[in-house]
Order: structure tokens, then C-alpha cells, then sequence
């Protein structure tokens, strides 16, 4: 066992080993941030409580994973006393030795499903073994998350602000560690992905993190954002029976805050799917907050306005996507593909209504550059996926990436195109579809129960991976001498991006002419 002091207390951890047993030392289940439970429900976090002795973080309590309905079973699970993180570190402060730099990665799951403590599901083993610290963490889901009822007790973005919380949390503690707080980089997949553009907007955030990694999420997907906050509140209040006004929201909170966890986590995650069946949506995710002349909004502006004016974080950037992201729609929610595919309508699937005009000039631009390249033999099924990979994922991250480059933060690209026996989405849902799916580059960053099955090109891809990564946390470029891969940032007279496949090279200017549609849309509907 191993004892360290911070702020709160004494906190007693305990040394393990990596698959390839390099030492490390690991706390699990600490707490960054008051339990927001009680009168602390929907409200903003609070700064962790202290305590007397040692607190146990050798062992995690699997029941503080935040409040939410497992996406497999259907059954409740977790708790609303849920902001705790974790921290891996292959070395403690010494007086001879530099401070590590830290990885702090921010979960996916839709604003709605996950969790950053079970560690059998976010083994640090391929990080730790390239000597970073690596932090993961907890953050309100869904309601609880993401209520908003634009009045100052339930502003709303409360899951982003639990972000926000751990950040600051690392910094002030994190060199107790063997982490360096002025080399703190932050990555995400999905909404994790989509939180760090949150981040990169947010003056909230500003100081607290230096470089970031987003794999396959962007605030300008359209899932990631809820511009309809009051539809998604009184779709909620329907399905609890609430029987007083929808106009009072002082009632409507305190309603809220006293009801039963099961019944208000149930009617949230109950027909969510209903909310809108033209598209992907999870109901409770990030809202444009009103302002109340405070500083304590996450955000107070349209994500594509914040980052079309230069007002975000410049800190180095790597945007990523899989070359099959949508297959994720095609699987759970067939009916949209099929849409596009018998129906050729691409444009009914938005989150703003667009003029009839241009729902006719955008679907023929969609239907020419979607269909060109199919033949009689192909499965039509390809332009629906192609489709969603664009609309749902990659436009987003692709156009937001841009920006940022455009207003000087150094920004790189990659594509993950790798089939192999640890691609994450494929291997948790038994999916053999040809190409990488939604979040798949994840199995070559993490240890999970199926690393096991890695072959030896797995492994190789893997090490890859997870060295361009960390030798982009310590120096902010990705590739190190002993990778020779000449993997510039992106710039408009030179766009190039990394294809992580078989191989990895350099390609140059992604599907300009897709992008070219989305970019229009953004810039005339987002504005």
C-alpha cells in the first residue's frame, strides 16, 4: 500500500503492474466534488468535503457510476453520489525527477451511458507504459446532467461544469501524483469528444487544460447539443405524470428535485428514442445557457458562432473519425437509413428546419455526391451509412477543426480505418460490418476484457497509437522520432491528415466536396 496527502485527506493506494509489467500505482474512487445529492440535485458541483484518516482507494465502488439505465439490461443502475475519478501513475513526486504528463480522459455514451471508475472497462495498461499519469472520471449523465430550466437553481450543462470541477481538482492536486498540473492534456470519444469542444468554447474551462484529442464528436453534431430544452422538459414531465403548469418553473423544480431517482431517471430514458425519429438524439445533453450577469455559464452561444469568431481556447488539437462511423445509425435506428437510401431524402434529418428551397437544392447535391460512386452490385445500404458517418460524425469534427486551424491553433487530423480483433464498437456488439465503426480506435488506446485477442498486427497498431498520443501529451506534436510519418497540422493550402489503417500515411483533402455541402449548411443554419 501506498499513502499520499492531498487537500482532502490521506489517501491510500496501492501498486500494480501493466500487461507489460512496468510498475505503476493506482487511487481509485476519489472524490473531486461534494456529492450532489439532496438539495444539490441539478446544481452546479461543489468543492469535495475533506476527511479524517485514510480513505481506502484500492478498491471502487461499482455503484458510483452515475445514475442511468444500462444500456444492455434496461435496469437502473448507479447513484446520484457519483463525482469520483481515478488516478494511474507510474511514479510519485521525487525531488530528482520532472512531473509526468497527465492524460485526462472524459467519457463517451451520448450525455446519457457510461462511466470513467470501472477500471475493467478503461485499463490505463498502453498509456501508463509510455510514462504518463492518466486520470479518468465520473460525470453527471443525462437529467441530472443536463436539466435545464433556464432559472439560476437549474441552469442546465451541470455535467459539463462536473468536467470543469475535475479539471480543477487535477490542478491542484495532480503534482502529489507525479503529475504535472501545467502539462495536463484532456481526450475524449464521442460526447467525451464533443464535451472538449465545450471545453475549447468555454471560458470555464480556460487555464485548466493544455492539448486535446478528440475522437469522433463534435459540439456541431447535431445529438450534442439540445436546442429545444423545453420540448425534451415537458416530454419528461408527460411521462411522470406531472399534472400542474409547464410555465412554472419554480414548481417544475421543486417537482423535480424531490422526486424519486428511479422515477425520474426512468421517464427520462423512456421512448427517448420518440423525441425525435427522423434522427439520433439523447434528449438531456448540452444547452445554450441564459445568462444571469454571472460567470458561471458553460456556455452562453451557438458552438459553430464561438468557433466561426475565434472565441475559444487555442491549445494543440488531433481530430479523429472512423472511416464506418455510421453504422452506428444503421443499427439503432434502421429506419433513417433506409430513408436515405429508398427514398433518397437527406435532408428531413436535421435539427432546424430548413426552407423548402434549399431541403430541394441540398438533397440533390447529397443524392449526386452519396450516389456517384455506386454501382448495380454494391449494397445501397453503403450510402445510408456513408451518409450518417458524415452527417452524424464527421462533418462536425472535420468543419469545427477547420475553424480552429483557421484562428491559429494547430490542428491534426486523422482518419481510423483499421479492421482488426480489438476494434471497440465491433468486438462489445459482436459487429463483423467491413471497415471501423463509431469509436472503435478506443480498443487500441485502452486495456479492455477483449485486448486479450490482439494479434500481433493488433498490437503493433496499438503501440503505434498510444505512442503518438502520449508523445503528443508531453510535446504537443504527435509523432516522435521514431515513428517517421510526416504528419503535419492542417492548414488550407495544405490539408492533410493521418489514415490510420494497415499502414498509416498521409492523404491529403478529405471528401472536400462533401464537406463543402455541410459547410453551407452550417454557415446559413448554425449561424
Amino acid at each position: 500500500m501506498i499513502i499520499v496527502s492531498i487537500g482532502q485527506g490521506k489517501l491510500k493506494g496501492r501498486e500494480t503492474k501493466t500487461d507489460n509489467g512496468i510498475a505503476y500505482y493506482e487511487f481509485l474512487g476519489v472524490p473531486y466534488a461534494k456529492p450532489p445529492i439532496g438539495n444539490l440535485r441539478f446544481q452546479n458541483p461543489q468543492p469535495p468535503e475533506p476527511w479524517d484518516g485514510e480513505r481506502d482507494a484500492t478498491v471502487i465502488n461499482e455503484n458510483n457510476v452515475c445514475s442511468q439505465i444500462d444500456m444492455i439490461k434496461g435496469n437502473l443502475i448507479g447513484s446520484e453520489d457519483c463525482l469520483y475519478l481515478n488516478v494511474y501513475t507510474p511514479k510519485l513526486p521525487d525531488p530528482n525527477t520532472d512531473l509526468l504528463p497527465v492524460m485526462v480522459f472524459i467519457h463517451g455514451g451520448g450525455f446519457i451511458y457510461g462511466n470513467g471508475i470501472l477500471k475493467q472497462e478503461l485499463g490505463p495498461d498502453y498509456l501508463i507504459d509510455n510514462n504518463v499519469v492518466v486520470v479518468t472520471f465520473n460525470y453527471r449523465l443525462g437529467v441530472l446532467g443536463f436539466l435545464s430550466l433556464d432559472i439560476p437553481e437549474v441552469r442546465g450543462n451541470m455535467g459539463l461544469k462536473d468536467q470543469v470541477q475535475a479539471l480543477k481538482w487535477i490542478q491542484s492536486n495532480i503534482d502529489k501524483f507525479g503529475g504535472d498540473p501545467h502539462n495536463v492534456m484532456i481526450f475524449g470519444v464521442s460526447a467525451g469528444s464533443a464535451s472538449i469542444d465545450y471545453h475549447l468554447l468555454s471560458p470555464l474551462s480556460k487555464g485548466l487544460f493544455h492539448k486535446a484529442i478528440q475522437l469522433s464528436g463534435s459540439s456541431l453534431n447535431h445529438w450534442a447539443v439540445n436546442y429545444e430544452p423545453k420540448k425534451v422538459l415537458e416530454s419528461l414531465l408527460d411521462k411522470m405524470g406531472y399534472d400542474g403548469s409547464t410555465q412554472d418553473d419554480d414548481a417544475i423544480y421543486k417537482y423535480l428535485i424531490t422526486s424519486p431517482l428511479s422515477v425520474l431517471i426512468e421517464a427520462a430514458y423512456k421512448d427517448i428514442d420518440n423525441l425525435t425519429s427522423n434522427r439520433v438524439s439523447f434528449g438531456f445533453v448540452p444547452v445554450i445557457e441564459k445568462y444571469f450577469g454571472d460567470n458561471e455559464a458553460m456556455l452562453t452561444d451557438i458552438p459553430y458562432r464561438l468557433f466561426k469568431d475565434g472565441r475559444f481556447n487555442r491549445v494543440p488539437v488531433i481530430k479523429g473519425f472512423c472511416n464506418k462511423e455510421g453504422y452506428m445509425t444503421y443499427l439503432t435506428k434502421p429506419h433513417v437509413t433506409l430513408d436515405v437510401v429508398q427514398n433518397k431524402n437527406f435532408v428531413d434529418h436535421w435539427a432546424y428546419e430548413m426552407k423548402e428551397s434549399d431541403k430541394n437544392r441540398f438533397n440533390r447535391k447529397f443524392s449526386e455526391i452519396y450516389w456517384e460512386n455506386i454501382q448495380p452490385e454494391d449494397d445501397s445500404n453503403e450510402v445510408g451509412i456513408d451518409f450518417f458517418t458524415d452527417f452524424d460524425f464527421i462533418a462536425g469534427v472535420k468543419i469545427s477543426g477547420e475553424m480552429l486551424a483557421q484562428k491559429g491553433a494547430p490542428v491534426y487530423f486523422y482518419e481510423f480505418t483499421y479492421d482488426g480483433k480489438i476494434n471497440f464498437f465491433k468486438q462489445n456488439f459482436g459487429i463483423t460490418h467491413k471497415g471501423a465503426i463509431h469509436a472503435d480506435d478506443m480498443g487500441y488506446i485502452f486495456k479492455y476484457p477483449f485486448s486479450k485477442l490482439a494479434d500481433t498486427k493488433d498490437k503493433e497498431v496499438r503501440a503505434n497509437i498510444c505512442k503518438m498520443w502520449t508523445n503528443f501529451a508531453k510535446t504537443g506534436t504527435p509523432t516522435p522520432d521514431d515513428i517517421p510519418i510526416p504528419w503535419s497540422n492542417y492548414a488550407e493550402d495544405s490539408p492533410l491528415y493521418l489514415r490510420i489503417g494497415d499502414q498509416f500515411t498521409i492523404k491529403a483533402g478529405y471528401e472536400p466536396k462533401k464537406m463543402a455541402v455541410y459547410r453551407e449548411i452550417y454557415d446559413k443554419y448554425m449561424k
